[in-house]
């Protein structure tokens, strides 16, 4: 079994091995798109495109999710004791006590973000306070700084900026293919339209694999370290209970943060699709394997 220090380190590691991909696959792609219409400028800004969106993930990525959830940082006395039970199990985690926001949210969920435990956030849906009682927000707020202890946030945090740019690179394409080089045959090319239409077809669901490949063993351990904190794991079985029944569907959020979520917020499939193509394991697997916990 791999230990705390293993985890955090193949995290870190994954991530610039992540980055190193999207890289490479962006600069592919505008080097393709600048060989059809003869312009050396397009591979030129494919690097500058995916470098800075890289830099983008991983210093201002946290920042970007807690936009997209329209969250706002509380303080100790709007929100004691959120603060005090935070405070507490970071404290048992060994890392500093992350920043604590509050989304409008009317949806059960939650998720943190962020480089590092030292600039680590957590954002709790208003739909989850209204639901929970205190020892399963425990539970939760365990799960989300399990995150951050593993390092997960980073991987995951930099995975939801890079992946929405696969969607913008197809994007690129497609609109150049259609407008094209009226004066140049070069721009009507079969070859390119067939590979860009089938790059933004395939778009979404590459960017939906690489959150399922980082997502569900991810959040198996998140969970199972959670009862490590709380050594409640009844607290944290009940409130995924909760959250899987609540009817309220995610208002404030973005595709790409599927992942970063304790319980995948968007129902866009078929029940038995969305087993498949989910970015987290089912949560009655979750509760079984906390159940043997208990």
């Amino acid at each position: 079994m791999n230990s705390a220090y293993s985890v955090q380190y193949n995290n870190v590691r994954r991530t610039w091995i992540l980055i190193f991909f999207f890289v490479a696959l962006v600069t592919s792609s505008f080097f393709l798109l600048g060989w059809v219409y003869d312009n050396y400028l397009f591979p030129i800004f494919g690097l500058f495109l995916s470098v800075g969106q890289s830099l983008v993930g991983y210093f201002l990525g946290d920042k970007i999710a807690l936009s997209f959830a329209k969250a706002r940082e509380i303080k100790f006395e709007e929100a004691p004791q959120i603060h005090n039970i935070v405070e507490n199990i970071s404290r048992i985690a060994g890392i500093p006590k992350p920043k604590i926001y509050i989304s409008p949210d009317p949806s059960a969920n939650a998720f943190a973000c962020g480089r590092s435990p030292k600039y680590a956030s957590i954002c709790l849906n208003q739909g989850l306070l209204k639901i929970l009682d205190k020892s399963e927000l425990e539970g939760v707020i365990a799960h989300e700084i399990a995150h951050i202890k593993n390092r997960d946030i980073l991987l995951m945090t930099v995975i939801m900026v890079l992946s929405s740019l696969i969607s913008f690179v197809a994007d690129i394409g497609m609109r150049l293919m259609i407008l094209g080089d009226r004066d140049n045959d070069k721009g009507k090319n079969p070859v390119l339209i067939i590979l860009y239409i089938t790059f933004l077809i395939l778009a979404p669901l590459v960017s939906l694999l690489i959150q399922m490949a980082i997502s569900r063993s991810r959040e198996y351990l998140a969970d199972a370290t959670a009862v490590v904190f709380t050594r409640y794991p009844t607290g944290l079985i009940r409130a995924l209970e909760k959250i899987s029944t609540n009817p309220i569907p995610t208002t404030n959020y973005s595709t790409a943060m599927n992942h970063l979520y304790i319980s995948e917020p968007k129902r866009v499939f078929g029940e038995d699709i969305k087993n498949i193509f989910s970015t987290h394991p089912p949560i009655k697997d979750r509760i079984a394997k906390l159940s043997q916990m208990a």
